[in-house]
């Protein structure tokens, strides 16, 4: 083995533009490698006997053997892997049992050849994508120099060295469906056990989170316990714990979903990890130029309006990609911008707002008046207009060197888009505006031919800023009926700085391979959440809002500075072992530890995490292989719920250090406004309630277990089956530790005193199904089908509180993001491509027609009166055979007398999108391809967001009228006209 060298094409760095940017973060490499060269000496000591390839994060990694046709293993054999797209090689050489490593390849499609003296040159191409940990077996033939070159068999599909159970997006899945938006996060929904957050929300965005959508669920865990990975660095908002940055769909590269069993590399998230590589130039110039159209003319109606809302979307951009200087130095580039023009829908019945505002007018109410549309909905006009620019530089300084540099760009302009929609209205929205700058660079060292170093860095400007369209008005919200007013849930703005450096350490001897590594993250955040500085009014019904200004049930006002400035040091370090025990057998073994450091939290430092997992193929042939693995993941703590404490009283309830202090009333209070009366300054004798955070809060965690067979059907299709366990522990919400039962205060001098605790846990159990037909040359597909059960006593948000503050298993019901059934099915048929000179060929050449179909079962939802109970919680319904009295609960003290927690039953969702498309060939570099999308073909109905609020009636006979109705609709059917350009 000490023949074994690692080649890369040596140089000059001169002919790389941009030159100059990349030297310096070839000189910070350079420092780090020269510590980890000492460090290595260490490890070298400690761990004598280390080498195997291993999976990554962001580049691929193979092992293999070649073999005579004997089968017998041939050592010192010089293997070659060619990168086809770029023509560079990477060199090794056997060990003295014939067996081969090469770690850090990126992704592609690859030659692996070989030619021992005295045999024949053999070769197989191999496609290489995010992660991979493949086998390669070359087998060698007696022959001379000049025999021609020998293809060897069909390349391996199935990845013999990985434990952890993941997808990975195929790049035709990329290219060749539809997507509606193109948002580059929808691709994980094409993964078993992936489904959108049931967040009970309309919003285009969440949150502090400039990216469209309201999250995703792996595993069914909360949407903030994932990770954003690209290119191997966080891509989180730490603020709401969505992802904090938006790419094209064209800059997606590879996209895996890693849904269990995470090697020791990923940290800081109890759920999964969504891992995406970004493109690089290729030797070959590359171009394309899009555009996607969308106009409410070739539109259905929409279910609830009945009308066809009105529309305009372009979404347009070009990519350009190609080499520098050939076989060194690549770039690839990409601007997209998207420009919708729309409706939004309020359901609030006309002649509820009409009431509203009479009462309104009747009391000189000085804040808006409710929209009231001609029919059943009121339209809202609403805007997205995004642009993104991305440009990434690749290249090789010497043969033991290469650098990549990427920096991208978001910007975003919307009206309406958060807030309003359902039954609030439009007077309760905001605008969200953004502005994203990220540059980041990453270095992989040669530092000796079997000890590799990796080093990443990156540094984010984010600014976000989402005004209230009302101002002088207070929020006011009418359960089950409407929300108008001053916008008051969410942050109003957030400026963040991120910086992160991460460093990656491999060490390959014999059947092991270790890799150890740090990484330290660092936000800079800014949050403006002037909370309810307006006033903010609940009414428990309709009838309670017009029949007195002191028929309320709680009223709460905000005084004070509204935004804080905070930072969250993290330090995650782990070291992994992959243990090639026997050619059929890998055991991977690992152990991380991560800290996070918050202003007045006690730092949790017990946040060790074991992993272990095993890939064994039971038989000769190799086309089975049984995965397995256990391990525990930590969450991080979310820096929302740690601002509202410091922006309560600096985390304490000392009013002396209150910062932005909340005064809440219930009518009976001294001092209680008559509503709709706000105070311009604090009453003296009222009381102050507090929001805080367990100085001792501990990190969530998850146990996570799997066990899945994976079997290769054909050389291009395999069948996967998986059972994954999730049992999530110390999760993180807010409990009223200032209320008596019976609604007296322990502290009478305080109200509400509400910290964010880690005392909730969850379940969840479900089998994941997965069917995959690679690439062939009538298409590919994928069927992902998961069955499922989760269970919890906490809801999707942080902010969530149990019913009853003294006894948790209240709450213990199905999760708010429990669906049984899901089943995805996407597909491509393409005809052939080949140049044709018949007539019939120029009509059936250059097809391609691509779908999903996908389907969700019923999500459930929580019953709830409108009123709140006497610990001032929200207030479900009495049980058969019991009362309700007043707004007073039937009560905690009763076992079984509260229905449980997510008792109701939502809507199931279908779709079918579609698109087909064909390829005119302009001259022989350039082809236009014309497309048609077509979203929810079949114009299916899929209600959202049920009324969730009974009413005071008696349960289950006599609910509110609107009880259950949905209060959003899915998209109708939707036509999308395309075009690309592409050399």
């Amino acid at each position: 083995m000490a023949n074994e060298v690692l080649r890369l094409p040596a140089i000059s760095p001169e002919s790389f533009v941009g030159a100059a940017a990349l030297w310096g973060c070839h000189y910070v490499g350079g420092i780090v490698n020269r510590l980890v060269r000492n460090m290595a000496v260490l490890i070298s000591l400690i761990v004598p006997s280390l080498g195997r390839a291993q999976e990554t994060l962001t580049t691929a990694s193979v092992t293999g053997r070649v073999l005579d046709t004997s089968g017998a293993l041939i050592p010192h054999a010089t293997v070659k892997a060619l990168a086809l797209a770029t023509n560079q090689a990477y060199t090794v050489t056997t060990d003295d049992q014939g067996r081969f490593r090469i770690p850090f390849l990126v992704i592609g499609i690859y030659s692996f050849s070989t030619q021992p003296a005295g045999f024949a040159l053999t070769a197989q191409k191999v496609q290489l994508t995010v992660g991979a940990a493949l086998d390669v077996t070359l087998r060698v033939a007696v022959g001379s120099a000049n025999t021609s070159v020998d293809v060897a068999g069909q390349p391996p599909v199935l990845e013999e060295n990985r434990s952890q159970i993941s997808e990975t997006v195929l790049q035709a899945e990329v290219n060749d469906l539809p997507y509606n938006g193109r948002n580059f996060l929808d691709l994980s929904l094409l993964a078993p056990g992936v489904s959108p957050t049931n967040t009970g929300s309309v919003q285009t965005f969440a949150e502090t989170s400039p990216v469209i959508g309201q999250g995703y669920s792996i595993n069914s865990q909360r949407n903030f316990s994932n990770s954003f990975v690209v290119d191997g660095l966080s891509a989180n908002d730490d603020a709401a714990g969505l992802a904090g940055n938006s790419y094209s769909m064209d800059v997606v590269r590879e996209f895996q979903v890693v849904t269990s069993g995470g090697q020791a590399e990923f940290g800081r998230a109890l759920g999964g990890y969504f891992n995406i590589v970004t493109r690089s130039g290729t030797n070959d110039l590359h171009g394309t130029a899009y555009g996607f159209l969308k106009n409410q003319r070739l539109n259905a109606q929409n279910a609830l309006s009945g009308n066809k809302l009105p529309l305009t979307q372009g979404q347009y951009g070009a990519s350009l990609s190609g080499p520098v200087t050939r076989d060194h130095t690549f770039l690839f580039g990409n601007y997209e911008g998207r420009r919708l023009n729309t409706n939004g829908v309020t359901t609030i019945a006309p002649a509820q707002a009409s009431a509203i505002n009479s009462r309104l007018d009747a009391i000189g109410f000085v804040g808006p008046r409710l929209s009231v549309g001609t029919g059943p909905t009121t339209l809202y006009p609403t805007t997205v207009h995004t642009d993104t620019a991305f440009l990434r530089g690749d290249h090789r300084f010497s043969d033991i060197d290469q650098i990549n540099l990427r920096y991208s760009f978001y910007h975003l302009d919307s009206i309406n888009a958060r807030g309003a929609g359902g039954i609030a209205d439009v007077s309760y929205g905001t605008s969200v505006r953004d502005t994203n700058h990220t540059v980041a660079v990453s270095n992989v060292a040669t530092l000796s031919p079997r000890t590799f170093n990796e080093t990443r860095g990156q540094f984010t400007y984010d600014d976000l800023e989402a005004p209230p369209n009302t101002q002088n008005s207070p929020a006011v919200t009418i359960s089950g009926v409407a929300t108008f007013g001053r916008f008051s849930s969410s942050p109003t703005a957030r400026l963040n700085y991120l910086y992160e450096l991460v460093d990656n350490f491999v060490m390959q001897r014999r059947t092991h391979t270790v890799k150890a590594g740090a990484d330290f993250l660092f936000n800079n955040d800014t949050i403006t959440f002037p909370m309810a500085f307006a006033g903010s009014y609940l009414f428990p019904s309709l009838s309670a809002f017009q029949s007195s200004g002191r028929s309320y049930s709680s009223f709460s006002q905000n005084f004070g500075t509204p935004f804080i400035q905070q930072n969250n040091p993290n330090i995650g370090m782990y070291v992994q072992d992959e243990w090639k025990i026997a050619s059929t057998l890998t055991l991977n073994l690992g152990l991380r530890y991560d800290l996070q450091f918050l202003r007045t939290i006690n730092t949790d430092i017990n946040n060790v995490s074991p992993r272990i997992g095993f890939a064994w193929s039971p038989f000769a042939n190799k086309r089975i292989v049984v995965r397995g693995s256990f391990g525990l993941f930590y969450d991080r703590v979310p820096l929302r719920p740690l601002a509202n404490a410091l922006l309560s009283a600096d985390n304490t309830t000392d009013p002396a250090r209150g910062r932005l202090l909340q005064y809440t009333y219930i009518p009976s209070d001294t001092g209680a406004p008559v509503f709709p009366n706000v105070s311009s300054t604090p009453n003296p004798g009222s009381r102050i309630s507090y929001t805080l955070m367990n100085r001792s809060i501990q990190n969530a965690s998850s146990q996570q277990a799997s066990l899945g067979v994976e079997q290769q059907i054909t050389q291009t299709a395999t069948l996967g089956i998986s059972y994954q366990h999730v049992r999530g522990l110390h999760l993180l919400s807010s409990i009223n530790r200032n209320i008596n039962p019976d609604g007296s205060r322990p502290d009478p001098t305080r109200g509400n005193v509400r910290p964010y605790d880690s005392l909730f846990d969850s379940s969840y159990d479900g089998l994941a199904v997965s069917f995959l037909e690679r690439p062939v040359s009538w298409g590919s597909a994928r069927i992902s089908y998961t069955w499922s059960k989760a269970m919890a006593n906490v809801g999707e948000f942080f902010f969530s509180s149990p019913i009853n503050n003294f006894d948790l298993r209240m709450d213990r019901s199905r999760s708010d993001d429990d669906q049984r059934h899901r089943l995805v099915f996407d597909a491509t048929l393409t005809s052939p491509t080949a140049h044709t000179d018949r007539i019939t060929g120029h009509l059936t050449h250059g097809w391609r027609m691509g779908g999903i179909l996908q389907y969700y079962s019923r999500l459930p939802f929580n019953i709830t009166t409108g009123g709140q109970t006497t610990q001032q919680t929200t207030q479900r319904p009495c049980a058969a055979g019991y009362s309700l009295v007043g707004i007073n609960p039937c009560t905690e003290a009763l076992a079984g007398a509260v229905i449980n927690r997510n008792a109701g039953v939502g809507f199931d969702f279908f779709s079918l999108n579609a698109r087909l498309s064909r390829t005119f060939p302009i001259t022989e570099r350039f082809h236009l391809e014309g497309m048609v999308e077509a979203f929810n073909v079949l114009n299916h109905r899929n209600d959202m967001i049920p009324n969730a609020t009974w009413g005071t009636g008696d349960y289950p006979s006599r609910p509110n009228p609107s009880f259950g109705a949905a209060t959003a609709v899915g998209d109708p059917r939707s036509i999308q006209l395309a075009a690309r350009l592409s050399f």
